[in-house]
């Protein structure tokens, strides 16, 4: 109970970081601090001397695994520490208690530091050269401690005056303070051996990149000890830092400031700046340091990064630039954080050059309305972020479920969700055709399918697992994989986004995605996948699915099954010819250490070598494949190119094993796969969501015709889809039609923006359009909602993030700000009323 209570404090003492005067907004909050004094009690039992002795002489390690039985994943969270074990540790999953007589310290890192203090990091290293720091994550472990417990006694004493308490919390930074000139820089990495530099050492380390060689935490991000600055805040008006003369020294208030906290902010300037999803907090404890230290400089710095910020890592419809859902609501938190540290600061009168008066950082994040929205909008009727990229599947969840769902495009980042639906009977269909800019997958042209309350075609999503290799390969999405291969990777420069080539989310009954993702493969002149959401009635959805590839000679078209619960799989035809591996000749079947072994090249762990009770059949005919879980189902009517070989099998979820590492094959998924040879394929499938048993009765193909036969209100409906060329066609049995419309194209010649407004002048009148694509000098696309049809003129409904200049040249202001010469070109598609 009372580290529940520790972690309750701990929480609320985290949130109120971000905000500019937190020891002001400490005393207006805490009125009762009775809880608070019981969780330092143990302190005030000891005498001074005792708590300056708490303090880790040396820096700390975080990352350790356990050696004896390898539990977790990515050495995060698996040994555990608390102040009765001392220097020892505990495993959090076979329970053994490190350093034993097995698993010793067998060897020692000595390190001189700069005092002339001898530094001796004891570690275990077993036979395959793993090293394991026992003693030196213990000092991590009591060092995130004691600095919660310093600000606990701070925080008492600002309220209180009662030395007791301010003692303690002066003792603790005043230690520190002692100390932090002497802690060596450590690379502390999962799965990586331990490395030093010398404490006094700024960077660059030899062989290391920005920010990965740390003094204070595991790395440099964190290397402003802000929680002892808050500390210094609460104590540095009303204390009597004499009575630390005898503890720690003379003015033990001005050496906490030189020695621990400018000290610290100097080591993390001194990194090059990289704007990543980890900067916005290390901005926003510049701007809090600052402002305690009454340093202009350090806010400036700060803010002047955080502008920067703002400029290059956001796509133009509110994505950051990594396109998962985890790190963007990462980055955004740390931006508003920054704004609220900054917020209402002034600089002193002195300060003349560029100064901030009533400084209120959220007049420079006018995208951030929109990348909120992108926050809210790219979730699944669950709860759940949409698992696109390196999204945790099954964090961020929502208070509650989506009441209904709707489609939303995010063209600039390339991906795309039609949904459909109230309540249970909520449908959601999602495409991804995004770029490689970080924590990407190689997923382009995968879909998600959410129906029936269930992710019924998944996305594994982000693990630190050994398995990560598994879940970045194009082979565990629902895609098409070109000769066993992954896809490209991709980069800046030569991105390997898709091209949107049509887009219609405003029919009722049809929505369609249509993406040319050939860029993914160099070998592919083709990799286009049309999906077309029908909505027959409530709760009776399905999808048709075209997928055409042409490039290579092998063509491997991949679905799976649900992450959450295995089920049972059922097929139309024999499927029963038992297949040991589907490993090429050339991959590899090795066995991952950790996630930072993914080999997506494949030959030494080849992402087939995951595949498990692999089974094969052939058909020349239609035929269906039938998941059925305990509350829902999903039956894929078929129709494969001529000559394909049909294969099940299952493969690891890796989500339910809850980064477990031990825990991963005990957990999968069901599968299947349709492969083509000959370097052309057309991938047909209609995908059809139930509840308690399927509701279409049949489906058929002629040519580029399908149609899709089931009974609505007592009477037999059929749907006829034809897909010929660019066009689609759909018409229902129930008496309404849609069709994609007529293309119109012509040349953009320039952008107004004004007011507000965006406009875009054409070479032609354009009827009234509810999209307009720009067809860009390289291939490339963008997809644009249009609110007005103005004759020659378009007014868009949003900020489109670029400009036209007087030469024609098309600059992007936004991510990943690529620049094009040369013919502007738009299409639109003209639907009959």
């Amino acid at each position: 109970m009372m580290y529940k209570r520790i972690l309750l404090v701990i929480t609320f003492l985290i949130s109120c970081m971000a905000h500019g005067n937190y020891a002001q907004q400490m005393q207006k909050t805490v009125a009762d601090i009775s809880a608070l004094k019981r969780e330092v009690d143990p302190f005030i039992q000891m005498s001074l001397e005792e708590v300056k002795a708490l303090v880790p002489t040396a820096s700390g390690i975080y990352f350790i695994g356990c050696p004896n039985c390898n539990g977790g994943a990515q050495e995060m969270n698996v040994l555990s520490w608390k102040p009765e074990f001392g220097n020892k540790l505990k495993c959090n999953y076979c329970k053994m208690v490190f350093p034993n007589e097995q698993y010793p310290e067998n060897h020692e890192k000595v390190i001189i530091a700069p005092s002339g203090a001898k530094q001796v990091y004891r570690y275990h290293q077993n036979a395959q050269g793993n090293q394991y720091f026992y003693e030196a994550h213990s000092w991590f472990e009591r060092w995130k401690w004691i600095q919660q417990n310093g600000e606990r006694l701070a925080k008492i004493y600002s309220l209180t005056k009662d030395n007791a308490y301010g003692d303690r919390a002066a003792v603790i930074a005043g230690r520190f303070a002692q100390l932090f000139p002497d802690y060596a820089i450590r690379y502390d990495y999962p799965s990586a051996a331990k490395k030093f530099f010398p404490a006094d050492q700024k960077w660059p380390y030899e062989g290391l990149v920005p920010y990965r060689g740390a003094k204070w935490n595991w790395w440099a991000y964190g290397d402003i000890p802000i929680q002892m600055a808050n500390v210094y805040e609460f104590l540095k008006n009303e204390y009597d830092w004499k009575r630390m003369d005898a503890f720690i020294g003379t003015e033990t208030d001005k050496r906490i400031v030189k020695d621990l906290l400018i000290l610290g902010y100097e080591f993390t300037a001194a990194n090059p700046e990289l704007y990543t999803n980890m900067s916005p907090g290390m901005y926003r404890d510049m701007v809090r340091l600052g402002r305690i230290l009454n340093k202009p400089d350090m806010v400036h710095d700060g803010v002047n990064r955080f502008s920067e910020f703002l400029k290059l890592g956001f796509f133009a419809d509110g994505w950051w630039k990594e396109g998962t859902a985890s790190y963007h609501d990462q980055t955004i938190g740390g931006l508003k954080s920054v704004a609220s540290a900054a917020h209402g600061y002034s600089d002193p009168p002195e300060y003349v050059t560029n100064r901030f008066d009533n400084l209120d950082l959220t007049n420079k994040m006018p995208f951030y309305t929109k990348a909120l929205q992108v926050s809210q909008e790219a979730i699944l009727p669950n709860g759940r972020k949409i698992p696109i990229n390196d999204t945790w599947a099954t964090r961020n969840v929502n208070a509650k479920n989506t009441d209904n769902s709707v489609s939303h495009l995010w063209s600039s980042l390339g991906n795309a969700a039609l949904g459909n639906g109230k309540g249970n009977e909520q449908i959601v269909l999602n495409l991804n055709w995004s770029g490689n800019y970080g924590h990407s997958h190689y997923d382009n042209a995968s879909l998600i399918l959410f129906a029936k309350g269930e992710e019924l075609l998944s996305d594994i999503g982000y693990t630190h697992s050994k398995y990560r290799g598994w879940t970045l390969h194009t082979a565990s999405h629902n895609t098409v994989v070109i000769d066993q291969k992954a896809q490209d990777a991709g980069s800046i420069k030569n991105p390997v986004t898709g091209h949107l080539k049509f887009y219609d989310d405003k029919n009722e009954n049809v929505k369609v995605i249509d993406v040319e993702a050939s860029p993914a493969y160099a070998v592919a002149s083709t990799y286009r996948r049309r999906l077309i959401m029908v909505h027959a009635a409530e709760g009776r959805d399905y999808v048709i699915d075209r997928f055409d590839v042409e490039g290579g000679n092998t063509h491997d078209w991949f679905l799976h099954g649900m992450c959450e619960e295995e089920g049972k799989m059922e097929t139309s035809i024999s499927i029963e010819t038992k297949v040991k591996t589907l490993v090429p000749d050339w991959g590899g079947i090795g066995i991952p250490k950790n996630q930072y072994d993914s080999d997506i090249e494949g030959k030494r762990i080849h992402a087939y070598s995951y595949l498990k009770n692999i089974k094969s059949g052939k058909t020349s005919k239609p035929w269906t494949a039938t998941w059925r879980y305990e509350k829902s189902g999903l039956r894929t009517h078929n129709f494969a190119p001529e000559g394909s070989e049909i294969f099940t099998f299952s493969s690891p979820s890796v989500r339910l094993a809850g980064e477990n590492d031990n825990k991963l094959d005990d957990f999968m998924r069901l599968g299947l796969m349709q492969r083509h040879t000959g370097g052309k394929s057309s991938f047909m499938t209609v995908h059809e969501p139930f509840n308690d048993k399927p509701w279409i009765e049949s489906v058929k193909s002629d040519s580029n015709t399908y149609r899709v036969k089931y009974a609505l209100n007592g009477l037999m409906i059929e749907d006829q889809i034809t897909i010929k060329g660019n066009d689609i066609q759909v018409i229902s049995g129930s008496g309404w039609t849609y069709q994609s419309g007529n293309e119109l194209s012509g040349k953009l010649l320039g952008i107004i923006n004004e007011g507000n407004k965006w406009t875009l002048e054409l070479d032609r009148v354009v009827p009234k359009v509810n999209y307009i694509r720009i067809d860009l000098p390289n291939g490339s696309t963008r997809y644009y909602q249009v609110a007005k049809s103005l004759g020659k003129t378009l007014e868009l409904d949003d900020d489109p993030g670029f400009i036209i200049e007087n030469d024609g040249k098309l600059k992007f202001l936004t991510f990943p700000h690529d620049e094009y010469t040369g013919q502007l070109k738009f299409t639109v598609f003209i639907q009959k009323p």
